[in-house]
């Protein structure tokens, strides 16, 4: 009986130590063994940036606009669709303006190609704030490899910040990767789709034209 009550209290006071142990852990430091090292894994969250859906839309003299195939470009068109940013495995929302299939490639890809540019330094900050439609404004950060996305207040409408999207990480060389992709193969399925005008109206978008 004496053995028994004696080896169930050794085994409380193990399991005590050990929790003790385990309490504090730092990459120098595992449990006071000072000469044993290791990494702590780091979490990363991945971005990926591309399109859907993409398609003429036309102002009509009545008001509205049509939504037309990429073939019938001409170079004073929009062109939309959906843009999907996706960090860490959620999509960004309240990119389109009526719709998530409603966002302005001219504009966005001429923003994104700022973001690309203001990202030339390790400390930087650029805001997408258009206020069309109540949109919210969008924010990149860099700090070092890092960058950090946000969905901030609009200074231009009534559009708010998300909660669920604040200072949000990824990296930065990942970030202008997917960039780079998207201007690729946002110009050649214009190319494919309009062959006759989409070199006009490449010409006449800045944020598309550059490096093409």
């Amino acid at each position: 009986m004496q053995t028994g009550v004696l080896t169930t209290l050794r085994l409380l006071f193990a399991k005590i130590r050990v929790s003790e142990c385990y309490r504090d852990v730092t990459p120098t430091d595992f449990c006071g063994h000072t000469a044993m090292s290791y990494s702590l894994p780091v979490i990363r969250h991945g971005i990926r940036i591309w399109y859907e859906n993409l398609h003429v839309s036309r102002t009509r003299d009545s008001g509205g606009s049509d939504d037309l195939p990429l073939s019938s470009l001409s170079r004073g068109d929009h062109v939309h669709g959906g843009l999907r940013i996706e960090i860490g495995g959620r999509l960004v929302p309240h990119l389109g303006y009526w719709n998530a299939d409603d966002v302005c490639f001219g504009s966005w890809l001429l923003e994104l190609r700022g973001v690309a540019d203001a990202f030339s330094e390790t400390t930087a900050q650029y805001a997408y704030d258009e206020g069309e439609q109540g949109q919210p404004a969008f924010v990149f950060e860099r700090a070092g490899n890092s960058g950090f996305f946000s969905i901030a207040d609009s200074q231009l409408s009534d559009g708010h910040a998300d909660p669920e999207w604040q200072r949000v990480e990824f990296e930065v060389d990942e970030f202008l990767s997917q960039y780079s992709l998207l201007q690729h193969s946002f110009v050649t399925a214009l190319r494919k789709e309009a062959p006759a005008s989409a070199e006009d109206w490449i010409r006449t978008h800045e944020g598309v034209s550059r490096g093409f």
